[in-house]
């Protein structure tokens, strides 16, 4: 009895009459009175010690050991003495052991909303039958809704991001106090006027760090016009990435020439047949001549003065479409996407593959072993898939005494030196541009120094070096210069790219000079997107709130 009294969730309120243990069920009842005398109106707070009448009161508690703990404690109803107090009859209250009309114990809710903001709904309940905790998930986010959010302290540094609800659709913004690294609020969209209002709710901002969003910075300049708003220097490189791109699109045979220049030094044979075009190709090419005559119409239309919508509406595209369109100087290829770039194990094996079909040795089993004794991976199937254009292309041969008989005298297969390299588009020079040289190899040293000897190339790689150099090494002095050369420069992407900073230019040199960045932003956002993956379905902006602001 002592050491059930000493499991009790409150010592002097509670005391211990009897106990019923269920080995069976695995569960154990205590039965307990109140010991407070007199008992405290909630309303008015007088004490009154007229018992009305008496009930017992069920409560679920933490289990013991792999039982489940049920306390029924004996309670009273009490007359209150108090004419003026609204309430006539009450009953006694315990604000340690649980709340009015809960039927479980402070401490075990407690425990149960840990869980519920550690795990979520659905793997919080699979947690709590692991414990022998009767709780299902819909128990613990109700539980999370109920709990309150801290009071915001104003910070002096604001991160603001934005983060999707709805990828495509409904969108939020993020804020986190870039001191105390710790996120302090979302908002339910990502308009101007929203974080308008909070900031005004909330004076006292000193400085704002954001990306380079218009929204967001006409929200602070409105919100908190005496902050200092921060342009993030991870996103300066990404819109110079960006500017990269659109200014290499054009330049793809200058590319070309320079790709296959560092292959032949590189000791890697070019196939000299011509592969048969595939029906994926030759839908491709005409795709490619349908978006060349709409890119010369579009510009030939527009010198005529029409307007874009006009131009757009002629033609039956976007007006979008016809805005790129306009962009470019040259005509802009089409690039592969991020991690989409063709290549297989294959492509090392395809020029000797090719010798070796155009001296007549066209058996397509024999072929994939000799290539696979000397490290080929791939399966028979990717053999065959690439040598059935070629089988179409060229009639049949008899097959001779010598091709009957393992084809002897061709000897083993040449090992051939791996192609490693990705094909050279725009994007992957653009990358190539913006890595820092300590981390280069010879290879892409050779690769960078071959494609800034290009006259076409050499201006874009010369201003992308000069910006990636003021932001690396933190030369605000040097940003007027910069932005003088790419206005004057004879690309168009990078004079866009210098008027965007110029118009954001306060919040440039606010980044290239001070520490603060958008890194502890974009750490919770992915974070966040986290916890909107575990609560698939249930994930309003509300219950999301709570566990991202409340673990």
């Amino acid at each position: 009895m002592e050491l059930l009294q000493c499991l009790l969730p409150s010592l002097h309120l509670l005391h211990l009459d009897s106990y019923d243990l269920l080995p069976s069920e695995h569960r154990l009842t205590l039965n307990l009175t109140s010991t407070q005398s007199p008992a405290a109106c909630p309303i008015c707070g007088q004490p009154s010690h007229r018992v009305h009448s008496r009930y017992k009161r069920t409560l679920a508690d933490l289990p013991c050991v792999s039982f489940s703990l049920t306390l029924i404690v004996h309670v009273c109803k009490f007359f209150c003495g108090n004419p003026a107090c609204p309430r006539r009859i009450f009953t006694e209250r315990f604000p340690e052991v649980a709340a009015p009309w809960a039927r479980k114990t402070q401490r075990l809710v407690e425990h149960l909303q840990a869980i519920a903001l550690t795990s979520g709904g659905q793997a919080g309940a699979r947690l709590c039958a692991r414990l022998n905790l009767r709780c299902c998930g819909s128990t613990l986010l109700n539980l999370l809704k109920s709990m309150p959010l801290p009071q915001i302290k104003t910070p002096k540094m604001l991160g603001v991001d934005d983060f999707a609800l709805r990828r495509g659709q409904h969108y939020g913004t993020i804020l986190v106090d870039l001191e105390a690294h710790r996120p302090i609020a979302l908002l339910p969209d990502r308009t101007a006027e929203t974080l308008e209002a909070w900031l005004k709710a909330h004076p006292g901002v000193e400085i704002l760090s954001r990306d380079r969003s218009k929204t967001y910075r006409s929200g602070m300049s409105a919100g908190a016009p005496r902050a200092i708003q921060v342009a993030d220097r991870f996103h300066l490189l990404q819109n110079l990435e960006e500017t990269l791109e659109k200014a290499f699109q054009g330049k793809s045979e200058a590319i070309k020439s320079v790709e296959i220049a560092q292959l032949q030094e590189a000791g890697i044979d070019l196939p000299e047949l011509p592969k048969p075009k595939t029906s994926r190709q030759q839908r491709r090419e005409e795709k490619r001549a349908q978006r060349l005559d709409n890119y010369n119409q579009v510009h030939a239309l527009r010198k005529q003065g029409y307007k874009i919508k006009d131009i757009a509406h002629h033609l039956g595209m976007g007006k979008r479409t016809v805005y790129t369109y306009l962009s470019h100087e040259s005509f802009p290829e089409w690039q592969l996407p991020p991690n989409r770039e063709y290549s297989s194990g294959l492509d090392p094996y395809k020029s000797y593959l090719i010798e070796q079909w155009q001296q007549g040795k066209r058996h397509a089993k024999q072929l994939f072993e000799e290539i696979r004794s000397t490290g080929f991976t791939g399966s028979y199937a990717m053999v065959a898939r690439y040598l059935q254009p070629l089988r179409q292309s060229y009639p049949p041969m008899r097959p001779t005494p010598e091709s009957l008989n393992e084809l002897p005298g061709r000897g083993p297969a040449p090992k051939v030196k791996r192609a490693n390299q990705k094909v050279l588009s725009a994007r992957r020079v653009a990358w190539l541009i913006l890595q820092r040289p300590e981390t280069l190899d010879n290879e892409q040293e050779q690769l960078l120094e071959k494609l800034a000897a290009q006259p076409e190339l050499s201006e874009a790689i010369s201003l992308a070096q000069g910006f990636l150099e003021l932001v690396r090494q933190r030369l605000p002095e040097q940003l007027d210069d910069w932005l003088k050369k790419a206005m004057n420069s004879s690309i168009k992407a990078f004079q866009s790219f210098a008027k965007g900073l110029a118009d954001d230019y306060d919040a440039v040199k606010a980044g290239v000079t001070l520490e603060v960045s958008n890194g502890q932003v974009e750490g919770q956002n992915n974070r966040l997107k986290m916890l909107k993956r575990q609560m698939f379905g249930r994930a309003g902006i509300d219950l999301l709130a709570k566990r991202f602001i409340l673990t």
